[in-house]
């Protein structure tokens, strides 16, 4: 596939995601898995600058690998509780802010 295949199919995808997102319906659902995505990349950056497996992050927060891995491929939003537990053991702090969503 060359480039000027990949910008038309990328062209086509975006103006396809714009009319998808004048559905409300569709609109609740992207922003949500975009938020799981965004948590989950964050945390697997940070186990990762750590040199952490899934399973040793799993065994500092008390819980079980399967747990982690779920979290970091976006299946699951992680509670509350264990968002603390990762920012304690991986020494950070975690911020949330609302925004508008257009």
């Amino acid at each position: 596939m060359n480039k000027k295949n990949i910008k038309k199919i990328a062209n086509s995808f975006k103006s396809d995601l714009g009319k998808d997102l004048r559905r409300p319906r569709f609109k609740k659902f992207f922003y949500g898995e975009l938020l799981k995505l965004q948590i989950a990349e964050e945390i697997v950056k940070l186990r990762q600058k750590r040199g952490l497996t899934q399973a040793g992050l799993a065994k500092r927060i008390k819980t079980t690998q399967a747990v982690v891995s779920r979290i970091e491929t976006a299946q699951v939003y992680p509670s509350t509780d264990i968002l603390q537990r990762i920012c304690d053991k991986l020494e950070v702090g975690a911020k949330f802010e609302f925004c508008n969503v257009k």
